[in-house]
């Protein structure tokens, strides 16, 4: 005779449940690498993926999801590193009207600005926690020599702000990448991108103000 799926789900119901409640109580009071109260003894990882094991293989991925989280945060911190994370950058409401360089005759062409918050870490480009990187991309194709751009920006939550340049520079080639790493605190950020480009074809692009709201 053949088994009833319910009475499958049934049986594993349970098992999951006492998976589950099995991991909470394996971690619960400890924490991974010795980083506990005081007089605590490393815990033995070995050990605890062993149990686990003998519990079920739920509480096997579990218990290895967690250590592996745990891991890579000790170990940026024991190597000075920031937090791990991953942020996709944030657009300027508009990309900023740019005079002096249009594409094909034109008198003007645009730049696009970003903003990425922090942490973004191992990914590149590196920001850390309550952070910003600015970065102008203009549409003008040729290579930046100087860069007179600079961003002003307000964190309406800490009230603080400032005017920074965006002198970031490639190593070596000593070629602006038109972007800045600014400690703007955690919170909401208002920031105004403007300023001017010299090229090495000779062009002097003007890049008129956009402006932008960040979370931060």
């Amino acid at each position: 005779m053949s088994r009833l799926p319910g009475k499958k789900l049934a049986r594993r119901i349970p098992a999951a449940l006492v998976g589950g409640a099995a991991v909470v109580a394996l971690t619960a009071g400890s924490t991974l690498f010795g980083a506990g109260t005081a007089g605590a003894a490393p815990l033995d990882l070995n050990a605890l993926i062993a149990q686990a094991a003998a519990i079920s293989p739920d509480a096997t991925t579990a218990i290895q999801q967690l250590i592996g989280t745990a891991a890579v945060d000790q170990i940026n911190t024991a190597l000075g590193l920031p937090a791990s994370g991953k942020t996709e950058a944030q657009n300027f409401m508009y990309p900023a009207p740019t005079l002096g360089c249009g594409l094909d005759g034109a008198p003007a062409t645009v730049t696009l600005g970003t903003a990425q918050a922090g942490p973004n870490f191992p990914s590149i480009p590196w920001v850390n926690a309550d952070q910003l990187r600015f970065q102008a991309i203009p549409a003008y194709p040729s290579i930046p020599k100087t860069s007179g751009l600079s961003v002003a920006w307000m964190n309406t939550t800490t009230f603080k702000g400032g005017i920074v340049p965006l002198d970031d520079m490639i190593p070596i080639l000593n070629t602006p990448l038109l972007s800045k790493v600014v400690d703007t605190g955690d919170g909401k950020v208002l920031a105004t991108m403007f300023g001017n480009v010299d090229y090495i074809d000779g062009k002097s692009c003007t890049i008129l103000p956009t402006v932008g709201s960040f979370d931060a």
